[in-house]
């Protein structure tokens, strides 16, 4: 079946598209109440202190002639708000005291987000040595109290404007610091960041392109408790005789108020309008803090399922005219790939990928080394579909890890070789193995929500390897149209996030994304978790149909023995980190020899007799750090032998087209 009549999708016409693009400022701003109530405040705040000279009713600088009736006098038709100990106008005092104050919060939260933002992104990416100094580095700055620290900053200097917000900026990082580490730890280790490390991002893209706008949100909000603790130390400051005397703010209003008596003269009008002036700009500040994280975050907005206007897909025969010819991304032969019987052809195929005896170990700082995977070898032939099975825990997403080298950082590949038409992956330096992912090989992770970045537009994301890659940003654009149309989504999709995407059609981008790049190998790690069973076909035709049209050579990753007899022509069963039975699909499911592939294919329904009940494994895989010493299966097989129990079983061929780890095949 064409790949274009596969799926009849719904569409989203390319105005809506375009307007949808610009949405995050304007519709954040305009449906939050919140966000538009903090930038009113804000925006008084900042308009009261820049036309200060304009509508403050009096000029605090000028001459005045003052009676005792003028001190502290309460709120009148001449004073708004009263007077101060000095007979000058309160309300003057607020307007002109605005500009300071938000100057010292703005500026010295600035600093402040700036250091402890850069240390803590530098910390939580790189890991290592280089964690290790900053956060050493910020824990001896966080146990020195701030406020004593920026006092004797400031008296180390003079008196001053900037001077004050110099110290109060780089005594302030330590908490944003420690809090964006935490928050870079966690993000660096998602999905579409590992996915974006295989595409060949360097690190710097990574961390502004994919780790940064996760943390701005952080940043923005954290800020608000930055600036209002920046305008608290200047009005303890100001107290202590160490900020600017000819500049009025806020906290020195405060220091005024309650060093002249304001209190037992019960002016309360001394008092409450510089306080309410810092409560006015915290909480402005709070509110634009969470409108910015609905703009920086529009997952928090809109959903997949949101109402939407939509329009019906072109029918299958416009798609088809207008679709891609498949050709144009791998050049093949058209003998080579299609139809092709396992044994006869398929063995017949150039050889575009091999695994020999690859060994993965997972160190730990608490015992020895675990042994995820060991001795796994087998090979891949143009336009065949190998399919990895096994049970949860039997090392199949680690050997796919591994032959790209992506393994987390405790993995080691301790032995091996895994051969790319003819290179050897492991002994290339990471600059070269960059060029070969995505390139040459490509990877379908699991769980597409979680491999998809949720702040930038799928499309964005496909056309990230191409960049990467071919260097070219001319005609990117309709690399990525054609790559949509060639999975069955439509071209507008590509300007929408992955929220916006159900779970058939994120798996379609994935694959998508995959495939961007032309490679000869694609790797997926269970294509089709979560996804119900329609949406599974679907995914498995649409796999199937690109391995023959585009004579991919695809290894698949799958708890699902039916998907394996469906679509796959060679299967690789693992268990317990080794492979125990390798052989073609109709071998191994018409003549079982290994006792775990029985037991596999006893639980899987048989429609054929339906009378049969199904047969549950007892037990479960083991860990890898706790391995038997002799075969892997054997506390868990029906025909075990005190043999299996004392030694490992060899991988033993049958007929050079079978191969089982067992003791039974050669007793």
């Amino acid at each position: 079946m064409p790949l274009n009549d596969m799926i009849a999708i719904t569409d989203i016409p390319r105005d809506a598209a375009t307007d949808r693009d610009a949405w995050p400022l304007r519709h954040a701003f305009k449906n939050n109440l919140m966000a538009l109530f903090g930038t009113a405040m804000l925006a008084c705040a900042v308009a009261a202190a820049v036309a200060a000279q304009w509508i403050a009713p009096y000029d605090p600088a000028g001459a005045l002639q003052v009676t005792i009736d003028d001190v502290y006098a309460p709120p009148n038709a001449a004073h708004w708000l009263g007077t101060d100990d000095a007979g000058r106008d309160v309300l003057t005092n607020l307007i002109y005291g605005a500009r300071v104050s938000l100057t010292v919060g703005f500026f010295a939260s600035v600093i402040s987000v700036v250091i402890g933002g850069t240390v803590g992104m530098l910390a939580g990416f790189l890991g290592g040595r280089t964690e290790s100094v900053l956060m050493r580095f910020t824990d001896v700055v966080l146990v020195i109290p701030d406020l004593p620290l920026a006092i004797v900053l400031v008296a180390l200097t003079s008196p001053g404007l900037i001077n004050v917000i110099v110290a109060i900026g780089i005594v302030g990082w330590t908490g944003t610091a420690r809090l964006v580490r935490s928050h870079t730890l966690s993000v660096k280790q998602r999905g579409f960041v590992i996915r974006a490390h295989a595409v060949g991002a360097g690190n710097l893209r990574i961390l502004v392109r994919h780790i940064f706008p996760f943390v701005l949100p952080l940043i923005a909000v954290n800020t608000v408790l930055v600036m209002s603790l920046a305008i608290l130390n200047e009005s303890t400051l100001s107290f202590l005789g160490l900020s600017d005397p000819s500049r009025i703010s806020w906290g020195q209003m405060l220091n005024f108020a309650f060093t002249r008596g304001a209190m037992s003269a019960g002016a309360w009008w001394a008092l409450v309008p510089p306080g309410a002036g810092i409560v006015w700009v915290v909480l402005g500040c709070s509110l634009l803090g969470y409108g910015l994280e609905h703009v920086f975050n529009p997952r928090t907005i809109s959903h997949h399922l949101s109402a939407v206007h939509t329009t019906a897909y072109k029918d299958a025969n416009a798609a088809r005219q207008q679709g891609p010819d498949l050709a144009s991304f791998v050049e093949k032969t058209p003998e080579e790939g299609r139809d092709a019987v396992p044994g006869t052809k398929l063995s017949q195929a150039p050889v575009v990928l091999e695994a020999r005896r690859v060994s993965v170990d997972f160190t730990s700082v608490s015992g020895p080394p675990a042994h995820a995977v060991e001795d796994v070898s087998f090979v891949l032939h143009r336009g065949e579909m190998l399919g990895v099975v096994g049970e949860s825990g039997c090392g199949k997403t680690t050997l796919m890890l591994s032959l790209l080298r992506l393994l987390p950082a405790a993995g080691r590949i301790v032995r091996g070789e895994v051969l790319l038409s003819g290179k050897n992956l492991l002994a290339l330096d990471e600059r070269q193995m960059a060029d070969v992912r995505w390139k040459e090989a490509a990877v379908v992770f699991q769980g597409a929500m979680n491999a998809l970045n949720p702040i930038r537009t799928v499309g964005d994301q496909i056309a990230e390897g191409i960049h990467r890659h071919e260097l070219q940003a001319k005609g990117t654009d309709r690399r990525v149209c054609e790559l949509f149309e060639m999975v069955g989504l439509a071209p507008a999709h590509r300007h929408r996030y992955p929220h916006q995407y159900s779970g058939g059609m994120r798996q379609r981008a994935m694959i998508a994304m995959a495939l961007a790049c032309s490679p000869r190998v694609l790797l997926a790690d269970e294509p089709t978790t979560a996804l119900d069973v329609m949406v599974q076909a679907q995914i498995l035709n649409l796999l199937d149909t690109l391995r023959r049209e585009l004579g991919l050579a695809v290894v698949l990753v799958t708890h699902d023995l039916g998907v394996v007899a469906e679509v796959c022509q060679t299967v690789l069963v693992m268990y317990g980190g080794v492979v125990t039975e390798y052989a073609h699909a109709d071998a191994l499911f018409s003549r079982p020899q290994h006792p775990y592939t029985r037991e596999l294919l006893k639980a899987f329904p048989d429609l054929s007799r339906p009378e049969a009940g199904l047969v549950a494994i007892p037990g479960s895989p083991p860990p890898p750090s706790a391995l038997p010493p002799g075969c892997r299966f054997a506390p868990r097989c029906p025909d075990v032998s005190a043999h299996c129990l004392a030694a490992q079983p060899t991988l033993h061929a049958l007929d050079g087209e079978h191969w089982v780890r067992c003791h039974l095949v050669v007793t």
